[in-house]
């Protein structure tokens, strides 16, 4: 009877490409498989993940300080060019190294350290944030640190970490976008004279610090065409170029949304190189499908995400006291009911993003390496950015779009395309990525089942059919029991089980998709729906264990901002059942699905919304927690200083001083128009 089962299966499971399967294999699982089983107590990550804290590091708190002290944004944004002392100062806080190990003179950063000096840099210049970033991330450093000789690390390692390299890593091909393993940049074996090479024809676009760049990696296929290759195989393979002793060109430099950091092509048409120039020497060769995969796993979960949670840190900080200064028909911002509708949006979705990062840079520093949360974090956190920034600019109005040394959010409005569109576009990540690559990767029976169906192993799709089937029975049960007592509970509010019946709800639809066959890789939209589901599930877990680690002192803003996230997860669950082709399961789909009781005593109200907006206007320890790790200039410093009383003299009606009045105009007013 098995099989039977087996051979009909092999005409339902979806084929899995070379490059998708290292994918699959490359970084770990962590606790998203959690919502794949059906079962995430709540309890799991306060047992298994400590908070991270940089409360005493003095390398950020004083090093990192000063050098953002130092840094002049608006007067880069207005030369279009980053000044040498900027790089001087980089290369002095040896902040190309940050995960260089202290042997080779690197800093040797935890992944939590890591993110927030990227983050504070971020918050005092973006442009900078993204130099100290790249490098950090993909690049030179992780590729030879987890591929490269020892002569290589030793050749390489001390003058990244010392600044004297500067890298950049080209991956994204002309034609290639966000597809990358399609890329059409090539390299030819050949030999020559007893010594073997590799002729190269690569165009790459897109490339951040290409143009300042002495130390370029490169991607390209390698083919053998006379089997030279003694250890290695063709496919895609790594090297390192170098523009002072190789003939390539370092070519246009583009201009990403008049963001003046250094970003361009790589142009090199029959460059020749030696074999060992490939990254861990010539075994290496046809293995960077592989290794790009395994860095990228740990890379999107840091450097993009901390861009993003330090813009929306630094859009609460400002426009939540910003709120409380400006006054509209006598009535301060942050009274009015409009107006806290967007603020209580500005901090629901910072306070969001911020326990993301935290809790998995806590994940990453117990050693897991997840390529799915990867993912759910970079698609979210960009995305929630862009809400914050967007909502921060609809309040600060005149501020916000007049140019000028004193407006907070002009250039980070500008930057925002950017972190959504790198390390592949958003719309990819959502619709094909997040749920197809977590389906396969971290479901705990899938993966094998397809192995033993594509290895005709009965013994093997038998034991992960039953689980699948066990896996199903045991979810149904457990939402159809959330079900009765949901509809039984009357009055009695109880969040944990409405979070236990989603993420069981989840588990049971991942299965039922499973049945479409084929056709489940292709149905984006619900691929995309199932993503969300994904992230809100993340956010909803993370909120909690981010919340009881400070004390709960952010139960208003946590609050609103799980209460939202219960209502996106709701309206998945119906699209995805509404929507479901074959008919009968679309219907049980449908009654699983079926808001209960339980969901819809969790419903947002007019308190709610304010009690949230008041947490980042008038709450001055929330405000703290939510400034952690920014940088203030000397107007976000005034600013904070002087808030709580103003907000003292607006609560007992006491006049305002002729100091403060003087204060709230100057932090009001309008920069002047730039000259053009």
């Amino acid at each position: 009877m098995y099989q039977k089962l087996l051979n009909r299966a092999k005409k339902l499971i979806p084929r899995i490409s070379q490059t998708e399967r290292i994918a699959l294999n490359s970084g770990t699982k962590s606790v998203e498989e959690l919502f794949f089983k059906g079962i995430f107590p709540k309890k799991y990550l306060k047992e298994n993940f400590k908070y991270p804290s940089t409360k005493d590091n003095t390398f950020i708190n004083n090093d990192i300080e000063k050098f953002c002290e130092s840094i002049n944004d608006y007067d880069i944004f207005q030369k279009k060019e980053i000044p040498s002392s900027v790089y001087n100062d980089i290369k002095k806080n040896k902040l190309f190294g940050m995960i260089i190990p202290k042997k080779y003179g690197g800093l040797e950063l935890n992944h939590h350290l890591q993110s927030q000096v990227v983050q504070k840099i971020s918050t005092a210049s973006n442009p900078v944030g993204v130099i100290v970033m790249v490098p950090n991330s993909l690049g030179p450093a992780e590729l030879l640190l987890k591929y490269g000789t020892d002569q290589e690390k030793d050749k390489y390692l001390k003058k990244l970490a010392d600044g004297e390299y500067i890298p950049c890593f080209g991956l994204t091909g002309q034609h290639s976008g966000s597809d990358a393993a399609s890329m059409l940049d090539t390299g030819i074996v050949f030999e020559k004279e007893g010594k073997k090479y590799v002729r190269l024809n690569i165009s790459k676009r897109y490339i951040t610090l290409a143009p300042i760049s002495n130390l370029v990696g490169i991607s390209f296929k390698l083919s053998d065409p006379e089997q030279l290759l003694k250890e290695g195989k063709e496919g895609i393979t790594l090297a390192f170029l170098e523009p002072s002793i190789m003939d390539f060109e370092i070519g246009s430099r583009h201009n990403p949304m008049d963001i003046p950091f250094p970003n361009g092509t790589i142009v090199a048409k029959n460059l020749i190189i030696p074999i060992e120039s490939i990254i861990g020497g010539e075994k290496n060769a046809g293995n960077g499908w592989t290794m790009l995969m395994e860095c990228l796993a740990v890379g999107r979960s840091i450097s993009l995400p901390a861009c993003a949670v330090g813009n929306a840190k630094l859009t609460t900080n400002y426009v939540g006291a910003y709120a409380v200064y400006r006054k509209q028909f006598n009535t301060m911002l942050a009274n009015m009911e409009g107006v806290q509708i967007k603020l209580a949006n500005i901090g629901s979705e910072t306070i969001k993003i911020t326990a993301m990062q935290y809790l998995t840079n806590s994940i990453l520093d117990s050693g897991f390496k997840p390529s799915v949360i990867g993912a759910i974090m970079k698609y979210e956190t960009t995305e929630r950015a862009r809400l914050v920034v967007n909502n921060g600019m609809d309040l600060i109005a005149g501020s916000g779009i007049c140019k000028g040394p004193n407006n907070i959010l002009g250039n980070i409005y500008q930057t925002i395309p950017i972190g959504i569109t790198v390390e592949g576009s958003n719309t990819l990540t959502k619709s094909l990525i997040i749920f197809g690559q977590g389906l396969m990767k971290s479901h705990p029976y899938l993966y094998n089942l397809v192995q033993s169906i594509e290895n005709n192993n009965v013994d093997e799709f038998k034991k992960n059919l039953k689980g699948i089937i066990h896996n199903s029975i045991s979810n149904l049960l457990n939402s159809f029991y959330y079900k009765f007592y949901g509809n039984t509970m009357f009055l009695f509010k109880n969040e944990d089980l409405l979070v236990d019946k989603f993420i069981t709800n989840f588990a049971i639809s991942s299965n039922i998709i499973l049945l479409m066959g084929t056709k489940f890789k292709t149905n984006e939209m619900t691929s995309g729906r199932m993503a969300e589901i994904m992230g809100s599930l993340y956010i909803i877990r993370a909120l909690d264990w981010f919340n009881e680690n400070n004390e709960n002192s952010l139960h208003d803003l946590v609050k609103y901002a799980k209460y939202q996230e219960y209502e996106k997860i709701q309206r998945n669950l119906n699209d995805i059942s509404l929507n479901y082709p074959i008919i009968g399961l679309r219907q049980l789909l449908q009654v699983i699905n079926k808001e209960t009781l339980l969901n819809k005593q969790f419903k947002i109200t007019d308190k709610m919304i304010q009690n949230a907006s008041n947490s980042i206007t008038k709450n001055m320890q929330v405000r703290k927690i939510l400034s952690e790790n920014i940088f203030m200039n000397d107007k976000l410093k005034v600013m904070n200083d002087n808030l709580h009383e103003v907000l003292l003299n607006e609560k007992n009606k006491t006049p305002t001083s002729v100091r403060l009045n003087i204060l709230i105009d100057e932090i009001t007013k309008v920069d002047e128009f730039n000259k053009l």
